[in-house]
């Protein structure tokens, strides 16, 4: 802790339920298209140097500029697309820094034009089974 914290969350940092790591509904909608628009564009880019390096290593520099978003908005989606595990992120040494790749989960998004997974047939299963006992 920090001297003179009080070992409590600002009030502001419960924005995000890091138990499930989904938004909460005042700020959902518009923060999920702000990260659906960065995870396009790591997408675009990635086609890009794909096409134009036969050697491309699946990495590509981060996206410094999506939209509107200012600095600490990017900054802000990088991170939460990070914790959900739709961008990864690599240090490929002093000279390159950091890069970044698409995950399956954040390819699997921008199709989906979702951040949220969509319901698994388990929970349809478990109530056809609750089903099928009580009668």
């Amino acid at each position: 802790m920090l001297p003179g914290g009080t070992g409590r969350l600002h009030p502001h940092s419960a924005a995000v339920d890091t138990e499930k790591m989904r938004l909460t509904d005042g700020q959902s909608a518009e923060f999920e298209q702000q990260c659906l628009m960065v995870l396009s564009c790591y997408q675009t880019r990635e086609a890009a140097v794909k096409a134009a390096d036969p050697e491309y290593a699946g990495w590509v520099d981060r996206i410094m500029e999506a939209g509107e978003l200012d600095r600490a908005a990017l900054t802000s989606v990088h991170g939460h697309l990070i914790a959900l595990g739709m961008i990864r992120i690599e240090f490929s040494g002093r000279a390159r820094g950091l890069q970044y790749q698409l995950s399956p989960a954040g390819r699997d998004a921008v199709l989906r034009g979702s951040l949220q997974a969509p319901e698994d047939n388990r929970v349809a299963e478990v109530a056809d089974r609750e089903i099928a006992a009580a009668a």
